[in-house]
C-alpha cells in the first residue's frame, strides 16, 4: 500500500509543476495600455480563447492519466516519458498558434490601417494643442497622452506633453518629458532651448549654457538664441566667450539696439577698446535714447 502511494506521490507531484509549467509559458502579446487598443483588444481575446483550451486540454489529460495511475505503478517510468511526450507537443501547438496569432495582426496592418492611424494621431495631437491653448490641461493631457499610446515614438506628442506639464508649473515631469524627446532626436534645438531655459528656472546657469550651445552648434540661424547664450556666459564670468556669441547675435540682426548693448558691455569686459568704441557708436545711432550711453563712453576711455 505504502509503494502505492509513493508511486502516486512521485507522479502526481512531476505532474502538477509541469502543468503549470505550460500555462505559465503561454506568451501574451502586450502593447501600451492594452485596454485601449482594439487591434490587441483581438489578440488577447484570441490568446485567451487560446490558453483556456489549453487550460482545459490538461485538465482532461490529467484525469486521464489519474485514471490509469491505479493498475500502472509497475509502469510509472513509461507513463513519465509519454507525459513528457505529450507536454512537449502541447507547447509546440501553443507556440505555433501563438505565432498564427502575430501574423493576422501584421496582415491586419495594411496601408489603410496606417492611413487611419496617422490620421488618428494628428487629430489627437491637435485637439490636444488646442486644449492647451485654451488653458484646458487635463484634456490636452490625455490627448497626448493617448496619442503616445498609438504612437510610443511621436515626438510631437511628447512634446505638448511636456509643454503641458511646463503651463502647470510641474518642472521636474516637464524636465524628464524633454530628456526623452531628445534620446528620440538628439538633433532637437527646440527642446534643447526648452531644457536650457528650465536649468535657468532652477538657477543652474551652467547647464544652460550646455544646452544652448549645442543647440546653435545644430541651427546658428536664431540670433536670439546667440544672445542669451551671451548673456548666461556673462552671468559665469566667460567674458571672452560671451563676447563671440554677441557677435554671432549681431551678424544676424546687425541694428538689434538690445545686442549692441550687449556688444557694447561684453567688449569693454574683455578689453576690446576698438570693438568697444564700434560697438558703442552704432548703439548711439540705433539707439540715441540708451541711458547707458554717456557710462559707455567713460568706461571706454578708461580702458
Amino acid at each position: 500500500m505504502n509503494y502505492s502511494l509513493l508511486s502516486f506521490v512521485l507522479i502526481i507531484v512531476p505532474l502538477a509543476v509541469i502543468i503549470v509549467i505550460v500555462v505559465r509559458k503561454f506568451p501574451q502579446l502586450t502593447v501600451l495600455d492594452v485596454d485601449n487598443i482594439p487591434e490587441v483588444k483581438a489578440g488577447r481575446k484570441k490568446d485567451e480563447v487560446l490558453k483556456k483550451r489549453v487550460e482545459e486540454n490538461t485538465e482532461i489529460s490529467k484525469k486521464n492519466w489519474l485514471n490509469k495511475l491505479k493498475p500502472a505503478t509497475a509502469k510509472f517510468g513509461k507513463v513519465q516519458t509519454s507525459f513528457r511526450d505529450y507536454v512537449t507537443k502541447l507547447t509546440t501547438r501553443v507556440e505555433h498558434e501563438d505565432k498564427k496569432v502575430v501574423e493576422i495582426k501584421e496582415a491586419k496592418d495594411t496601408k489603410e490601417d496606417k492611413e487611419k492611424k496617422k490620421l488618428d494621431l494628428f487629430s489627437l495631437i491637435h485637439d490636444g494643442n488646442i486644449a492647451m491653448n485654451n488653458g484646458d490641461y487635463e484634456t490636452a493631457e490625455n490627448k497626448y497622452i493617448t496619442a503616445i499610446r498609438i504612437d510610443a515614438k511621436n515626438v510631437e506628442a511628447y512634446r505638448g506633453l511636456a509643454d503641458v506639464y511646463l503651463k502647470q508649473e510641474q518642472i521636474e515631469q516637464a524636465k524628464q518629458t524633454y530628456e526623452f524627446i531628445l534620446q528620440l532626436n538628439p538633433n532637437d534645438g527646440d527642446v534643447l532651448i526648452s531644457l536650457g531655459d528650465l536649468s535657468i528656472e532652477m538657477g543652474d546657469n551652467k547647464n544652460a549654457i550646455d544646452y544652448y550651445q549645442r543647440s546653435v552648434l545644430i541651427d546658428d540661424s536664431h540670433a536670439n538664441r546667440f544672445a542669451k547664450l551671451a548673456e548666461l556666459l556673462e552671468s559665469m564670468a566667460e567674458y571672452q566667450t560671451g563676447l563671440v556669441a554677441i557677435e554671432q547675435a549681431i551678424e544676424l540682426e546687425p541694428q538689434n539696439p538690445k545686442y549692441l548693448d550687449m556688444l557694447t558691455e561684453l567688449s569693454i569686459m574683455t578689453g576690446e577698446k576698438d570693438k568697444a568704441l564700434d560697438a558703442y557708436e552704432k548703439l548711439r545711432m540705433t539707439n540715441p535714447e540708451n541711458n547707458k550711453l554717456s557710462a559707455f563712453k567713460d568706461r571706454i576711455s578708461n580702458i
